[in-house]
């Protein structure tokens, strides 16, 4: 790939321009640091490890030792061929377990904070601590599609215990939201208001301040500390504003039409295709360096149900319903086993996945891309099924955060439950937390079956 700067001299745009605009050609390349980004994205309704198993690698039904094997020689699954473009910047882990989390239908806050699903937001996801070390504008951003007709949900993120983030599940919402700094109309006009309006208020707190004793003071200084955090990132927000406008992607608002609905087109494909070019508009523009993309995920989600002209299935019609194909494995919905449901609606996904991949890719950063310093994290909020076990959670990740992580085309299985040299999702985390500075030994709650083993520490296999 050509240098950034040789590109900005003399590239045109044309389609790519929505996120390639002139407002990235005053970046003096050479001269910009690395920036990171993470972005998880979390499926409902488990997945199944034999169904992601690359084609032609025998899967054994037990392994009592590490198997590492590269993917050159062999093709992705059906499900996951969107992303063969990029199988040699991508690894698969199969046979860390997660039993701390376990859930029925999913795992909630516990399978990004490694705690027993009933505790809910009782501390600090990954994603969250990730954010924590990789500030922005907006630290995180949870984005999210269901089936349900709600804008907007509170089930996978926290930052400590009982502070859980949003996932806006309203494309139309989140476009609103983040990218009104860079419109033009009504919504800067609101923008700029509450501006104002932040403004005069944390200056009316601070005048109120002088009036009352140090107790009511140091009430009133919690109030006046969040007026003036609000305030300044609106500060910042506007100083962006030209290169937010550059990088806001035109998604079609027709989305925010939320219908519940088991006889008419869902939409979710749609919806999840807008929730990444708003995620992809987001880092673009450097508003966030990380989002969580939820599709279906969460207590009070089972997965991504459709109709089966969604998929793209000819001849084929009916609802598919997410919780009957996750009890129906073998039984029959729209002419498909429940497996192969689940494999289609996976892929349906991928496919939004890797267009976002895509934009990144596109956009020079250093001597490569945007790409080089992304990390994307794909896995099931179910760990191995619908009602999971959580022995066995498999995981796809994507890029290397600039050659921190070791995961360019590999595959990674290792030892069953309780076997000697099993490892257990926090070890994964920790690894992912290590690569972006944060050098710890546990995360989460350990797991008590596994008391015998060490659980402390990163995945040595896949940090660098």
């Amino acid at each position: 790939m050509m240098r950034r700067r040789t590109f900005f001299r003399g590239a045109t745009l044309g389609a790519a321009g929505i996120y390639l605009n002139p407002f990235l050609s005053s970046i003096q390349a050479e001269a910009v640091p690395t920036k990171l980004r993470v972005i998880f994205f979390v499926q409902g309704n488990g997945v199944y490890p034999e169904e992601i198993n690359p084609v032609g690698m025998k899967r054994s039904k037990e392994a009592d030792r590490l198997i590492d094997i590269s993917l050159a020689d062999f093709k992705l699954a059906d499900s996951l061929a969107p992303l063969a473009r990029w199988k040699d910047r991508l690894t698969m882990l199969s046979g860390i377990s997660g039993r701390v989390a376990r859930g029925s239908h999913n795992s909630g806050f516990a399978a990004l904070g490694c705690w027993p699903m009933a505790k809910k937001a009782y501390g600090e996801t990954v994603d969250a601590a990730i954010a924590r070390n990789l500030p922005g504008i907006y630290n995180h951003v949870g984005l999210g599609v269901s089936n349900k007709a709600a804008a907007i949900t509170y089930n996978l993120t926290s930052t400590a215990k009982g502070k859980a983030l949003p996932t806006i599940l309203n494309p139309v919402l989140a476009h609103n939201k983040y990218f009104a700094v860079g419109k033009k109309g009504g919504a800067k006009d609101s923008f700029n208001v509450d501006t104002l309006l932040l403004d005069f208020l944390a200056d009316d707190i601070s005048r109120l301040r002088k009036t009352l004793n140090s107790v009511e003071k140091h009430k009133l200084d919690i109030y006046l500390e969040a007026f003036e955090s609000m305030s300044g990132r609106q500060s910042q927000l506007a100083s962006l504003a030209p290169q937010v406008a550059a990088a806001t992607p035109a998604i079609d608002m027709s989305v925010g039409d939320i219908m519940e609905t088991k006889t008419n087109t869902t939409r979710v494909f749609d919806r999840l295709e807008a929730q990444f070019d708003i995620a992809a508009g987001l880092l673009i523009s450097g508003l966030t360096n990380v989002v969580t993309v939820s599709a279906g995920a969460g207590p009070d989600r089972i997965g991504l149900s459709c109709m089966a002209s969604e998929l793209g299935l000819t001849g084929q019609d009916g609802y598919i319903g997410a919780h009957a194909i996750g009890h129906g494995k073998y039984q029959s919905f729209a002419g498909l086993s429940g497996t192969e449901c689940h494999a289609q609606i996976r892929r349906k996904s991928m496919e939004k996945l890797a267009t976002f991949i895509t934009k990144l890719e596109r956009v020079p950063e250093g001597d490569g891309s945007m790409l080089d310093n992304t990390l994307i994290v794909y896995l099931s909020d179910s760990a191995e099924g619908h009602h999971p076990l959580c022995r066995d959670w498999p995981f796809v990740i994507i890029g290397d955060l600039n050659g921190r992580l070791k995961t360019r085309g590999r595959y990674l299985r290792f030892p069953d439950y309780g076997k000697t040299g099993h490892r257990t999702i926090a070890n994964l985390y920790l690894s992912l937390l290590h690569a972006v500075g944060e050098r710890r030994d546990t995360f989460g709650i350990d797991d008590i079956e596994l008391r015998d083993l060490d659980q402390t520490g990163p995945l040595t296999e896949i940090l660098n």
